[in-house]
């Protein structure tokens, strides 16, 4: 049993995110999608694709729960289904579930009752790569003066770089044992690894951040170190999601958390105790998700989230302008709620929401939204 205290990781939160509330007391419901439980290297690739994010979430609400019934039986499912499921409402690529009638109803029913829905979500190649530039600013005085807007650049042009040139860094970190860099070989990883830069630093588009990275990790060569990329697993990219597990549970103490009876979740959680000082948390739950209609329908909303995150994270602007030119009026209603629903969310509660993913990808959401701005002109 591990003791997990919060009370500082909660001040410190508080501090980053000064509008969120975190403190009301509200109830959660979860799902999950894209549980890859480990991401590793292998020799030629990833044990599981790096495109589609993992997200946990659901809905959310305070006060007593709306009635979702009238809902479900608009969805006039067929009577051998005994719960919702994404798969029910929508399916095939993100554009594709765009075209669904039932997922509009979805969507309407979340515009117009007091819900309001919730996410973690985590772009596993960023993950993989920011402990280098972390690294790298541990040993530079002048960076960590910098502050963490320019860290985020530096990881965002690392992102962009890495998307660019996957098959090397696969190559360079199966070789060597990322993130698992012995000490001998400190130099020859950061000499290999800014070799990537050759082609892309002279741009204008990255010769800011991909510079400063190469200079810094200069300084990180001279000390022989990269501490967050040193002493770890060889291979090993992501050891567990644990953490995004427990991040609202401790962050919202004063809600309720109801996860679907999963025991790759129970088994996660069971292994900790959470503290506030003297103070035990024990302020979530597992059911049964056919008992309860807010769990399902939570299964709805991440699944909707984990297409979403995929379109994102394999289309180019260009390609969001296109694909918006040739929306469906289906589509495009579907696409103004989805945006609405986060946003009236994000208005509700910042703390509701909450990437861990790199500025390249989170940015092409405003891309969506001038689409969508265009279109209704």
């Amino acid at each position: 049993m591990i003791d997990y205290e919060i009370s500082d990781i909660r001040k410190f939160t508080k501090m980053v995110v000064p509008t969120a509330d975190f403190d009301g007391a509200f109830t959660f419901y979860y799902d999950e999608t894209n549980n890859i439980k480990k991401f590793y290297v292998r020799e030629n690739d990833f044990n599981y694709t790096f495109t589609a994010n993992f997200v946990l979430g659901g809905l959310v609400h305070s006060g007593k729960a709306p009635n979702v019934q009238p809902l479900i039986d608009s969805f006039k499912l067929q009577k051998t289904a005994t719960e919702v499921k994404f798969k029910h409402i929508a399916s095939g690529q993100f554009l594709d579930c765009l075209k669904s009638e039932k997922l509009k109803l979805f969507l309407h029913f979340l515009r117009d009752n007091d819900l309001y829905v919730h996410y973690s979500s985590l772009n596993i190649l960023y993950w993989s790569l920011v402990d280098i530039v972390d690294s790298a600013i541990v040993s530079s005085e002048a960076a960590q003066q910098l502050g963490p807007q320019f860290s985020n650049h530096l990881k965002n042009d690392l992102y962009k770089l890495s998307r660019l040139e996957i098959d090397a860094l696969v190559d360079l970190f199966y070789r060597y044992e990322y993130p698992n860099i012995k000490s001998e070989s400190v130099l020859p990883f950061i000499e290999e690894l800014t070799s990537l830069f050759d082609a892309y630093i002279d741009t204008q588009e990255f010769h800011f951040g991909l510079e400063s990275l190469r200079q810094i990790l200069k300084e990180a060569k001279k000390k022989g170190s990269l501490p967050f990329i040193q002493d770890e697993d060889d291979y090993i990219l992501l050891k567990d999601l644990s953490h995004f597990y427990l991040r609202p549970i401790y962050l919202f103490k004063n809600s309720t958390h109801i996860f679907d009876n999963e025991d790759s979740i129970s088994e996660t959680l069971k292994d900790y105790k959470i503290l506030d000082g003297e103070d035990e948390i024990k302020n979530y739950t597992f059911v049964d998700s056919k008992t309860e209609q807010l769990i399902q329908l939570s299964d709805v909303f991440v699944g909707l989230m984990g297409k979403l995150t995929n379109y994102l994270n394999t289309s180019t602007r260009e390609k969001i302008d296109t694909d918006f030119q040739t929306l469906t009026m289906t589509q495009q209603s579907n696409i103004d709620l989805i945006i609405h629903v986060i946003d009236k969310s994000q208005n509700k509660n910042i703390g509701f929401l909450h990437n861990t993913d790199s500025f390249e990808e989170i940015s092409k959401m405003d891309r969506i939204r001038e689409n969508i701005k265009n279109n209704a002109q």
